[in-house]
This record gives structure tokens, C-alpha cells and sequence, in this order.
């Protein structure tokens, strides 16, 4: 089921407008407690841009000092570390859905298919404009991360394919708000390394900069990536959209780790020339913001932890009034959104449009954007959302 989730959102929004009482709990975006949309340390450093740093057309990989920007930030304290094993490099994109697009056009191969969980994002947009096919496999087995599940889907498409896209969307997993644990890490790292054959690697941290377990530990993980034979390539989707709530400002990179000359020519040749066939440059004004965030990172990064503190506050309350109202959800560990289990989410999702709820149907239940709603709604929404889903 893959939904128009700009649409519903549109439509919460006006009505919300005409109720204040609406729960709206549809889009990804981050409002703080007083439903204020942007960061006000971002907005500083928005209205010290100049017009010469917003009009003109930018680089297609966004210039050297945006990569370098964009991979000391994603890899932080670590990045002397990656650079052992890696060669790196990187291209600024039209959000973390322009690097999606990148890479299933680039990587991918007409007809075949990518390897992606179930429960997931709205990959299928992304797979249908390069013509291709999602497999999936069950993203839990006993609410722990299902290994044997991926497991058996790689070896049924490498029976079949030279070449697997493989789709990790970890930490704060859309729609669930799981993440893999260092043991479950480790087992991908591992079972990956058991195969001859190419397999891309594709981590999608849209949501990483709101893992409640912190701006440095989030980023320790990377160095799993070191332990990787080199037919495994790692791709790295990152959205400045999302790090920094400049949403529409369409900002996101796409980093390549690579272990072979090949894979950093392919890289540099190919995904600069889709980059050229789509949109030619990333919007100019998102490239200059992001670098002058960039001139003083350590200034922004309490500002973003104070958001993530607010998400886990929000979290942690949502978590405990549904275990009182028994509301079965997926495991959730921190960020955006949590799921909420449905055997009817179409029927629930209109039920609650009549109880003032908005929320996002899914194939395997209701997502809740715990981002946008304050604190204060959500002992409603749990209340309200349990009524309904434990009514059948």
C-alpha cells in the first residue's frame, strides 16, 4: 500500500486549521511544543546568506567543501577511521529521495529487484521510475531484527541476480522507529561477508540525527562498515532536509565508500551524469546553508539534541499510555514515527478522520508522526487510536 502521504498531510492541515482540536500526526516534519516548524538557529544562519550564495546554479556534486561538510558531519569523531578502509566520495542531491533516485537508476538494473523490509517506507515511487521490483523480507521475527528472513531473501535473488540493492533504513526505522541493536549489526555485518557476489549496501539515515542515543554514539556504528569484503559497497543516503528541518528546502547527499578503483570510477562517472540528466544541481540555497551551519557544527548540535530530547519525551509518553490502553505497536526505539498494528488501516484511518486523528495508512498498520504532534496530544491520540483499532 503506498499512499499518498503529501496529500493526506495537505488535508490535515486544513482542517486542522478550521479545528485547533485536529491531531494532526501525518507528515514528517519536526514541530516543537508550541508547533513551531523551524529551528531558530538554522533561521539565523538562513538570513545571513547573500543572493549570491542562493541564485546561482552550484556544482553538481555541490563543490568541494560541501562534500567534505557533508562527510565530516555524517561520520564526525570517526571519519580518520573510515578513511583507513575507504576511499570516499560524495554528491549533493535534491533531499535524501534525489540520492534514492540515484542509486536505483545507477546501481540498479531494469526488471530485477531491490531487497528492502517489511514494514517500509515508500521506496515502490523511487523502484517504479528506474522499472524496477521491491522483494521484501519480514523486518521482525519475535520483535527482534529478522537476520534469518533477510538471509533467505538475499539467497533467493542471488539465485536469480549477479547484483542485489540492499536497503537499510536504520536508525529510527520509518515507519517503525526500530534500530538495529550492536548484536543484530554485527549479524548483518556477517552474513553479508558470506557472499561472492555484489551487494549494494544501502543505508538510508534519513532520521540518524534523532537516535535518542546520542549525536557520537549514533555514529559509532560506521565502523562496523570497516569488517566488509570489498564486493560489498557500501552507499550512504543522508538528508539535511530532515537534520536540520529545512524540509523544503530540498537538501540530502549521497556518500560512496569505496575498496576499489572500479567502484570510485563507477561512482564518479555515472552518478554524477544521472545527477546531470535529473536536476543538474542540488538547489544552490540548501548547499549554502548547510555550509555555513557547517563553520561552526558544534554550535548546532545542542540545538539538535534538545530536539531529540522533545521526540523522546514524546516517545517515552506514548510508549507508556499504550500499554495502558493495550495498543499493539512494532517495536519502537526513538525518532520520527512509530507504527501501530492494524488489520484494517484503511477502515481505522477513516474512522479516525472522523474522530479529529489524522494518521498515515500502511499496509501493516498506522504510522503516527510522534514529530508533529505535541506532547500534550498524544495521551489523546493513544486513547482515541485505541478505541478504534481494539474496537475490532
Amino acid at each position: 500500500m503506498a499512499v499518498d502521504i503529501l496529500a493526506i498531510a495537505e488535508n490535515a492541515r486544513k482542517e486542522k486549521l478550521i479545528n485547533p482540536n485536529v491531531i494532526d500526526a501525518t507528515i514528517g516534519m519536526f514541530y516543537d511544543e508550541n508547533k513551531n516548524l523551524v529551528i531558530p538557529y538554522v533561521n539565523e544562519k538562513f538570513y545571513t546568506l547573500k543572493p549570491e550564495d542562493i541564485f546561482p546554479y552550484g556544482s553538481t556534486s555541490g563543490g568541494e567543501l560541501f562534500k567534505q561538510n557533508l562527510i565530516s558531519w555524517v561520520f564526525y569523531k570517526i571519519e580518520d577511521k573510515i578513511k583507513e578502509s575507504f576511499k570516499i566520495d560524495a554528491i549533493a542531491t535534491p533531499g535524501g529521495s534525489g540520492a534514492l533516485s540515484i542509486i536505483f537508476n545507477t546501481y540498479g538494473k531494469q526488471n530485477e529487484s531491490i531487497l528492502v523490509s517489511h514494514p517500509r517506507w515508500r521506496y515502490e515511487f523511487f523502484t517504479d521510475a528506474a522499472k524496477m521490483q521491491i522483494a521484501s523480507y519480514d523486518l521482525f521475527l519475535d520483535d527482534k531484527f529478522n537476520l534469518k528472513g533477510l538471509e533467505q531473501s538475499l539467497n533467493q535473488l542471488l539465485l536469480k541476480q549477479e547484483k542485489v540493492i540492499l536497503v537499510i533504513n536504520d536508525p529510527c526505522h520509518n515507519p517503525t522507529g526500530y534500530e538495529l541493536n550492536d548484536l543484530e549489526w554485527e549479524g548483518l555485518i556477517n552474513l553479508l561477508n558470506t557472499y561472492d557476489k555484489e551487494i549494494i549496501l544501502v543505508l538510508d539515515i534519513a532520521y540518524a540525527d534523532y537516535n535518542p542515543k546520542g549525536f557520537v554514539e549514533q555514529r559509532n556504528k560506521y565502523i562496523n562498515l570497516k569488517q566488509l569484503n570489498s564486493n560489498i559497497l557500501p552507499l550512504i543516503v543522508f538528508s539535511a532536509s530532515k537534520s536540520f528541518s529545512i524540509y523544503g528546502v530540498r537538501l540530502g547527499g549521497l556518500i560512496g565508500l569505496f575498496q576499489t578503483d572500479k567502484q570510485e570510477s563507477f561512482f564518479k562517472e555515472y552518478v554524477y551524469k544521472d545527477a546531470l540528466g535529473k536536476w543538474s544541481t542540488a538547489p544552490s540555497v540548501g548547499v549554502s546553508l548547510f555550509n555555513e551551519i557547517m563553520k561552526n557544527k558544534e554550535d548546532y548540535i545542542p540545538n539538535l539534541e534538545k530536539v531529540v530530547k522533545t521526540l523522546k519525551n514524546r516517545g517515552d509518553l506514548f510508549l507508556e499510555k499504550a500499554k495502558e490502553h493495550k495498543l499493539d505497536h512494532y517495536p519502537y526505539s526513538g525518532g520520527f514515527f512509530v507504527l501501530i498494528k492494524s488489520t484494517h488501516p484503511l477502515k481505522d484511518y477513516e474512522r479516525l478522520i472522523k474522530e479529529n486523528v489524522y494518521v498515515i495508512p500502511m499496509e501493516e498498520g498506522l504510522r503516527v508522526a510522534l514529530c508533529s504532534i505535541s506532547y500534550s496530544e498524544v495521551s489523546r491520540l493513544v486513547e482515541k487510536v485505541s478505541k478504534t483499532v481494539n474496537k475490532r
